[in-house]
């Protein structure tokens, strides 16, 4: 066994340890192979930065193909046993650590082998059968599992049995639905022995509209440690939303996503009346806000610490970019306002806001942008820090085009 090999069985005796796999990277590059230990090397980068961090949008945006997306690896995956499949994003800070499973007894049957050569971290679960659970739960190598999806969702008995496995001592993130998922999985979840260690969840409910899940964080009387929770596709409402913003379970969430609800302006204006003391990522995709929506967003406690926003596909008029560019956002990086009708007076809004200085990427692809505001985005000078400015699918003629190449290069997309 050479050195690097004794590094590599190093991180899959310590698979927590950054440390380990930065000095695999180096001995990877030692030994010839640069474009691997780069690779690695950024992914433990990212993992320690949210989504608005200069180095994560560069990634995103500029050197995907080069380091962030695993390029010609992803061809080269090696083969699973039958029954587990790599996750479509297979990595892991660096290392191939994503696997998806038939079941909780294909998972048992090949675990020994998956972890003498993988550091395996995420598991998805495509049906989780109560049959299965006994054997899965008393599998030591649970403890390895940082992340869980159970694609399908679970009966109740299921995850109540599942989650109070004492052998998932590292799990943070949970994922759940939407098939299956009933109230009676819900409450098994928030009342399981992991619940209080997750900062990461994620629940998708079948046929009841985020109820349970509202109604069983609206009851906790101590915060919970979730710093991401997406409600997304729960058919929530403007009353849900209010009585879950009313509690303690959003006083730790950095990043929510409310994304494909019809919120409605009323649902906004119920979340802007929250005391949110640690929002700093809102995704609000397809929520029907409304203009009124918006100008009770821009006036929340919170709205001034938020570093990324997300409108996208709410066929805002132009005055919701105005209600924007006009509000305390001095630390907003990101902004998304695609599939919107911004125009060219919202454009212009948006240009002329020195509000939005510290803007990295703005997100306005097909959002009816003619030539006047592809103009004034190009004369902006408050968009200097821009890193990436999406104008896909607008109208605009080549001479504008030329401008906005001449002032923003390789970071603007048309």
């Amino acid at each position: 066994m050479n050195d690097r090999d004794a590094l590599y069985r190093a991180v899959l005796d310590n698979p927590d340890d950054d440390t380990l796999r930065l000095v695999y990277a180096d001995a990877l590059e030692e030994s010839g192979d640069p474009r691997r230990a780069a690779f690695i090397r950024t992914h433990v980068e990212l993992s320690r930065i949210p989504e608005y961090d200069p180095a994560s949008i560069r990634a995103r945006y500029h050197d995907k193909k080069q380091k962030s997306a695993g390029g010609r690896w992803i061809a080269e995956l090696p083969p699973l046993p039958d029954g587990l499949s790599w996750a479509r994003d297979p990595f892991r800070r660096g290392m191939l650590g994503a696997i998806q499973a038939k079941n909780g007894a294909t998972f048992v049957a090949h675990a020994d082998e998956l972890f003498e050569l993988y550091p395996i971290e995420s598991l998805e679960l495509s049906d989780t059968r109560l049959v299965d659970t006994a054997e899965f739960v008393a599998c030591h190598w649970l403890n390895r599992i940082r992340h869980l999806a159970l694609v399908q969702g679970a009966s109740g008995p299921a995850v109540r049995r599942l989650l109070d496995s004492e052998h998932f001592e590292r799990l943070t993130a949970l994922h759940l639905g939407p098939q299956l998922t009933t109230s009676a999985t819900v409450a098994a979840t928030v009342r399981s022995r992991v619940f209080g260690r997750l900062t990461d969840l994620s629940v998708h409910e079948d046929r009841r509209g985020g109820g349970s899940l509202i109604g069983e964080l609206s009851r906790l009387t101590t915060t919970p440690k979730l710093k991401q929770l997406d409600l997304s596709s729960n058919r929530l409402t403007a009353e849900s939303l209010g009585r879950l913003t009313a509690s303690v379970a959003l006083q730790s969430v950095e990043e929510l996503n409310l994304g494909d609800n019809h919120l409605g302006a009323e649902g906004l204006a119920a979340l802007a009346g929250a005391t949110l003391p640690n929002l700093r990522a809102l995704h609000l995709l397809r929520t029907r806000p409304t203009v009124d929506g918006v100008a009770a967003l821009v006036g929340a406690g919170f709205f001034p610490e938020l570093r990324s926003l997300s409108l996208g596909g709410n066929n805002l008029a132009s005055t919701a970019a105005t209600w924007i560019a006009g509000a305390p956002a001095a630390n907003l990086r990101v902004l998304s306002l695609h599939d919107n009708r911004v125009g060219d007076r919202g454009a212009e809004s948006l240009a002329k806001s020195a509000n939005l200085v510290g803007l990295l990427v703005l997100d306005v692809a097909e959002a009816h942008i003619g030539d006047a505001g592809a103009e004034t985005l190009a004369r902006s000078e408050h968009l200097s820090n821009l890193m990436y400015l999406n104008l896909y699918g607008n109208a605009i003629d080549p001479a504008p085009v030329g401008r906005l190449r001449k002032r923003f290069g390789d970071r603007v997309f048309l």
